[in-house]
């Protein structure tokens, strides 16, 4: 149970479970994406790096949009996102999904993918997703 302030109301958030046909959303740095528009293996980790038990950050379209979720970035205009269904995520080797609401970040959405990033794990990662928002042309 995790629980949220937003207005001055207390607000109980508990993790769901989250069926296999939703979505996730996770946005991408520029910094993770090729001259192509094409992700990086590497965009796939768990942050932060090198903690025991840290999975990677992702958003539950139950309670997010993509727009939404490229909102909390530090710079939006920065990052792509990327969609992947849950049920292809749980199929890659040694990865779980579980609901995280973020209280402290006011994200209900907030989702964890669990388990090893190795080589193997982000080329399986690689061929599952898509971009839902590009990311926005140089000028």
């Amino acid at each position: 149970m995790v629980t949220s302030m937003a207005d001055g109301i207390e607000e109980i958030w508990e993790s769901e479970d989250i069926p296999n046909t939703d979505r996730l959303f996770m946005r991408v740095h520029s910094q993770n994406i090729d001259e192509n528009g094409k992700l990086k293996p590497g965009a796939f980790r768990n942050l932060p790096k090198d903690l025991p038990g840290s999975g990677m950050s992702t958003d539950w379209e139950k309670y997010s949009t993509p727009e939404e979720t490229q909102k909390r970035a530090r710079k939006p205009s920065e990052n792509a996102v990327i969609q992947l269904v849950c049920e292809e995520v749980r199929q890659v080797p040694g990865q779980t999904v579980t609901h995280t609401p973020k209280p402290e970040f006011n994200n209900q959405a907030h989702t964890d993918v669990y388990g090893e990033k190795n080589t193997e794990v982000r080329l399986k990662l690689m061929a599952i997703y898509q971009i839902v928002i590009p990311l926005s042309p140089r000028i």
